[in-house]
């Protein structure tokens, strides 16, 4: 069955690499990875932001539920994946970073996700989230024109994410915000 992202998947580069390109500098400083640590793009697509982070992290991994966007991700350096984000099937506490960029708003069952991210990561590890912000007027407005293209969507606000994270142990580290968004970065508990 074909999903909404597969539609775009040979534009998309083109188009959000010329619309994110400064907010994705923006969010590989925030993810400042070391050589020996693994990274997951959850939610990944065509691996765009994955791609600005080899030779700098150790693993990369992007797992998305697109085919196509797969396709058009799959690098060597990459390692590239198609899955559910809700059940990754890796194992437990395998990374040391999951991004999720523009992805949350995508998923019905945030909860799930939210649960996956956890126990997908490392003890100290950290979650970088890039999302629209519903909780301000020109995000509500941003997030109904992504709607109109890829329906349905669940919007998500800033302080809703971080009642949620806390719930699963995260801790927030950083954050950047702006008229319609947020970048934010949070460390999962140890243990």
């Amino acid at each position: 069955m074909e999903k909404p992202f597969d539609r775009i998947a040979p534009y998309y580069n083109r188009w959000i690499g010329r619309f994110m390109s400064a907010r994705m500098d923006r969010m590989a400083e925030m993810l400042a990875c070391s050589p020996d640590e693994t990274v997951l793009d959850l939610g990944g697509g065509t691996g765009l932001f994955a791609r600005r982070l080899v030779d700098r992290c150790g693993e990369i991994h992007l797992l998305d539920e697109s085919l196509r966007m797969i396709e058009q991700g799959a690098c060597g350096k990459i390692r590239a994946r198609h899955g559910d984000a809700t059940d990754t099937g890796y194992p437990e506490r395998s990374f040391d970073w999951v991004v999720l960029s523009d992805v949350i708003h995508h998923i019905r069952e945030q909860d799930l996700l939210f649960l996956e991210v956890a126990r997908l990561l490392k003890p100290g590890g950290r979650l970088l989230v890039n999302e629209i912000d519903r909780e301000k007027p020109l995000g509500r407005i941003v997030g109904k024109l992504e709607g109109l293209v890829f329906s349905p969507v669940y919007h998500i606000g800033f302080k809703e994410l971080s009642d949620s994270l806390h719930r699963y142990g995260f801790t927030l580290r950083q954050l950047v915000q702006d008229a319609w968004s947020f970048i934010v970065l949070w460390e999962k508990s140890g243990g």
